[in-house]
């Protein structure tokens, strides 16, 4: 029963963290044919202070239900820690994780009822996308534990333990870095593949405010979080192949292919993306094949934990 309520709490999350991208992307007008006027229009509309913008609405029935699956997540998480609490002895169950879980759920949603008030749409934006994506890992992390008696093996391995937690932090920091590229319209501040704008290196500005509320970004900043991104992801790309290699040495052949095939993937969609300029649907899937890439690594580091006698 346990085991089931986790792994459906598992399956939830992931709908939702991938439906509040759909929700925040269509938002946001992406794939907008006339690009950058688009992304000034919906720039100045959306950095405007919260309580100064009258016209942004979350009545559409894409927030509603991103509302009504929050809310179901919460029941559950609390369902998950009740059990884990009531038969902590008997089935040894740790209530940390689950507990864990509630607080990070409490925290989320009285974040989401005062951010609109007080903070920017970047800023909104990371919080609830980190916030989704701990939720993600907590709850697999919590589903493997689960595992263990159905051999769940795990590896012995200090050497590949650091590369495999390097591996996690850097795909989680560079899906944080995607979540600035749309939450600041920065996704067409690139044009071209490989070069970005005619240039290896193009112009950019590094420096940011997120109190200039109102005003758009310049080019030149937008061009910074995209190219940014970029080689983030190049970068996530060479390491993972790296990884793989170590990961196959110890013969972890179905977690190592597992994440090879999917950081190919995500690094392919992501330039189709480009490409076409940014279809809904593929910068959907590309949301949905990071947090695939992300479980992938939460159970590689899983299998490196040292195991408890």
């Amino acid at each position: 029963m346990y085991l089931k309520l986790v792994l459906f709490t598992c399956i939830i999350a992931f709908c939702a963290v991938v439906f509040s991208a759909y929700a925040r992307l269509s938002d946001a007008g992406l794939g907008c044919s006339n690009w950058p006027a688009c992304y000034e229009e919906n720039a100045l509309k959306q950095r405007l202070p919260p309580k100064a913008d009258l016209t942004r609405d979350h009545s559409s029935w894409q927030w509603k239900l991103q509302n009504l699956v929050g809310a179901l997540l919460g029941i559950l998480t609390i369902t998950i820690s009740g059990y884990s609490w009531r038969h902590r002895k008997h089935w040894q169950l740790s209530p940390m994780l689950p507990m864990l879980l509630v607080g990070l759920m409490a925290f989320l949603s009285v974040f989401g009822i005062l951010a609109f008030s007080y903070l920017t749409r970047p800023v909104i934006v990371i919080v609830h996308l980190a916030g989704g994506m701990a939720m993600l890992m907590m709850l697999t992390w919590l589903l493997l534990s689960q595992l263990k008696n159905s051999k769940v093996p795990l590896v012995k391995a200090s050497g590949l333990r650091v590369y495999a937690l390097l591996g996690l932090v850097l795909v989680i920091v560079v899906i944080i870095m995607g979540g600035w590229v749309s939450s600041n319209f920065a996704a067409l501040a690139c044009n071209g593949l490989p070069l970005c704008n005619g240039a290896l290196i193009p112009a950019m500005d590094f420096s940011y405010s997120i109190d200039n509320a109102g005003l758009p970004l310049s080019v030149e900043r937008l061009t910074t979080i995209h190219w940014m991104h970029r080689a983030g992801a190049l970068v996530t790309l060479c390491y993972m192949i790296w990884l793989f290699l170590k990961i196959m040495e110890h013969k972890l052949h179905r977690i190592g292919y597992s994440i090879l095939l999917l950081v190919i993937f995500q690094f392919s969609l992501g330039a189709f993306n480009l490409t076409l300029s940014l279809p809904l649907v593929g910068v959907v899937l590309h949301n949905a094949v990071a947090m695939l890439l992300l479980v992938a690594l939460v159970e590689l580091n899983f299998r490196m934990w040292p195991k408890k006698e």
